[in-house]
């Protein structure tokens, strides 16, 4: 610390007090003690007020006022330099106890390098000063001179004043940016003096950028990086959640577009590594890039589109190539989504008898025994074996009257690094799919078993007249559930799942640039089969409660159906067996039915006189209740914002059958209440 000139000043001041002169202090007097406030230190006529935070000037001197003025600007630069110090020398004792990161020691480094400077204009001013004692000091140094020789000190200090009030209780990323908002000042010496400044302080801030982006590394033990690492992500959403960005540390010269592509590359080159076993590309094709610096952001981009393309090109391609997404998702597409149509057929086939048994006597053996059988017989047999082998048996979790069909479900198994997309969360939404789809395929199943028994029992029940017309509206009912069936499977087998299956393969093709871009792509492709499959939730719709109740109607139709067909066959049976009786009886001579026959005769009938009526009730009940709650759906159907759903609706009631059906009752209905006549008054 300068202090040459002291001796003669102290000798001075001593040798006023002995002689006890009161006269007016000298000019080179205050300039001496003025050396001493610019570096915090009290003089002997200017001293610093812990209350008031202010140099004070003794009140005994004599001096002018406007000399005094002159002194008190000037000892601002003293007030200065102790805030300035305090904060460096509070970030030293907390650098010694590791508790300030590197960027805030950065930041300390920077202000201490400009102190350097501040101290060096000091020991010129303190020499002029001894050297002006020594000859004529009134053509040297002065006050005024003083305040024009400390201008740009004081302006620089007091920028580093304001730099370390804003970011005293900041760190990391966030003093980078707090310092960069000062580089948009209007004054060019100042930006020119800030981005000095930051030259230094993002120093640590852009070696953590260069390791990540370039070998995937993490190098942060003080969380001053705006990309932080969440330690409790579990394996399945390790790419969405594992690393995410901490706007508070992102700086504003790094938008998040940017932010984002930082991100997205080292998560791929981390994905590359340790999902992918690919670290010998990594050393071999990366780690090598230009060394990033705060300055030329256009450079800074170009060096991270760089990285970005390279590093989100290959992990696209070793997801095609080596681990075959687009084969698994053809895989997904083709069994769990039903699109195999011979495996279906055969699995149905092969299925049916076992599913309709209870659900607690079902055995998972079994069923995959079943499942390879079915695919031995179908196409599926030349699909890939991996592919194969991936695909199980599920059976779900039952409770006391369920069926196999209930709990019945196909898996597909999925291993990293293809899970990052087809996460546990995405193959329940498949899943889901699969058990809405393979429900639809058993009604389907279900009236094609009924319209084969109506094809090949029509002839043989045809002797019971009284049955002919109830069979005939049987099997009209039949055909519009059948109708409505084929054209529920056709919207969504077609019109849903193959056409968000091309858009998911151009988004593949055109839009996927990184992981990020894929998973969303596959996101929609989801989001959109399950919407427009009617699977997706909606309130104001609620259209799944509504069909899962339109399939059970069916399936209860049928189940009637049957029990009607059955008492007819048992009827037919009965009667040829008496008519082979008296037939028998007649050839031998005998009476054809004796009084016994006939007595035995009657229980049937009267039988078939309290039975038949009531299976026709049932059926006529299932029958209206269908038609009422497609009615209701295609009301629901019409209303929908989508447009795909609107033509479902047209699909399913293309002549207005069931709306202008329900239509006239509403019109008769308020025909009637028109016309009725006015409740009667009398008492």
């Amino acid at each position: 610390m300068p202090t040459s000139g002291a001796t003669a000043y102290t000798n001075l001041m001593n040798e006023q007090a002995r002689s006890g002169q009161q006269r007016e202090v000298e000019e080179s007097a205050l300039l001496r003690d003025l050396i001493f406030v610019f570096q915090g230190i009290n003089g002997k006529m200017i001293k610093y007020e812990e209350e008031s935070g202010t140099y004070v000037i003794d009140p005994s001197i004599n001096i002018t006022r406007s000399t005094r003025g002159l002194v008190t600007r000037l000892t601002e630069l003293g007030l200065l330099y102790r805030k300035v110090n305090a904060y460096v020398q509070e970030t030293l004792k907390l650098q010694k106890q590791e508790t300030v990161g590197l960027v805030g020691q950065s930041f300390c480094s920077a202000l201490q390098h400009e102190l350097v400077d501040y101290f060096r204009l000091i020991a010129i001013l303190e020499a002029h000063i001894a050297k002006e004692t020594d000859t004529d000091a009134s053509k040297g140094l002065t006050l005024k001179r003083l305040l024009v020789w400390t201008q740009d000190s004081i302006q620089r200090l007091r920028l580093m004043s304001v730099l370390v009030e804003c970011c005293h209780d900041l760190h990391g990323g966030a003093i980078v940016a707090m310092v960069h908002d000062y580089t948009q000042h209007g004054d060019p010496l100042i930006q020119q003096f800030v981005h000095k400044m930051l030259e230094r302080i993002a120093t640590p801030f852009y070696v953590m950028m260069q390791r990540w982006i370039y070998e995937g590394e993490l190098e942060d033990p003080r969380t001053e990086f705006f990309i932080a690492h969440n330690p409790f992500a579990v394996e399945e959403d390790s790419w969405q959640k594992e690393y995410y960005i901490r706007e508070e540390m992102l700086p504003i010269f790094i938008g998040k577009p940017l932010a984002r592509k930082i991100l997205s590359i080292g998560k791929s080159l981390n994905f590359l590594r340790h999902k992918c076993d690919d670290a010998e590309w990594l050393l071999q094709h990366h780690g090598v890039g230009k060394p990033l610096k705060y300055g030329d952001i256009a450079e800074l981009e170009g060096s991270i589109d760089a990285a970005y393309v390279g590093t989100s090109q290959r992990l696209l391609y070793l997801l095609v190539t080596k681990f075959k997404l687009l084969d698994h998702l053809k895989a997904i597409k083709r069994y769990i989504l039903l699109g195999q149509g011979d495996f279906i057929q055969h699995l149905m086939e092969a299925l049916g008898p076992n599913l309709s048994q209870p659900a607690n006597t079902l055995f998972r053996h079994n069923l995959t025994g079943t499942l390879e059988t079915a695919l031995r017989s179908s196409n599926a047999q030349f699909d890939d074996p991996d592919v194969l082998r991936r695909l199980d048996v599920r059976l779900l979790e039952f409770t006391s009257g369920d069926s196999g069909w209930d709990v019945f479900s196909l898996d597909y198994h999925i291993n990293s690094p293809i899970n990052t997309i087809l996460t546990p969360k995405v193959m329940n939404e498949y899943l889901k799919m699969f058990n809405f789809l393979w429900r639809v395929k058993r009604v389907e199943y279900a009236l094609s078993s009924a319209w084969r028994r109506q094809t090949t029992s029509a002839r043989a029940i045809r002797p019971i007249l009284e049955l002919v017309p109830e069979l005939h509206q049987c099997r009209i009912v039949c055909s519009e559930m059948i109708h409505f069936l084929y054209q529920l499977q056709y919207y969504i087998l077609f019109e849903v799942l193959e056409c968000s299956w091309d858009e998911l393969l151009k988004a593949i093709d055109n839009n996927a640039t990184d992981l990020d871009s894929l998973i969303q792509a596959h996101a929609k492709y989801l989001s959109d089969i399950t919407s427009k499959g009617l699977l997706a939730p909606s309130p104001e719709l609620n259209m799944m409660p509504r069909l899962q109740d339109l399939l059970g109607t069916i399936l209860n139709y049928k189940i009637a159906q049957d029990n009607l067909y059955n008492y007819a066959l048992a009827e037919i049976e009965r009667r040829d067996r008496l008519a082979q009786t008296a037939d028998r009886r007649t050839r031998l001579g005998q009476w054809g039915l004796t009084d016994q026959d006939e007595t035995l005769d009657r229980i049937p009938d009267e039988q078939f006189e309290e039975l038949v009526p009531s299976l026709l009730r049932t059926l006529n009940k299932y029958s209206v209740q269908f038609k009422r709650e497609l009615s209701d759906l295609l009301i629901t159907l019409s209303a929908a914002g989508d447009s795909d759903l609107r033509f479902l609706s047209f699909r399913l009631d293309f002549n207005e059958f069931y709306m202008g059906s329900l239509k006239g009752v509403t019109t008769s209905s308020k025909k009637s209440t028109a016309t009725a006549p006015p409740p009667s008054t009398a008492p």
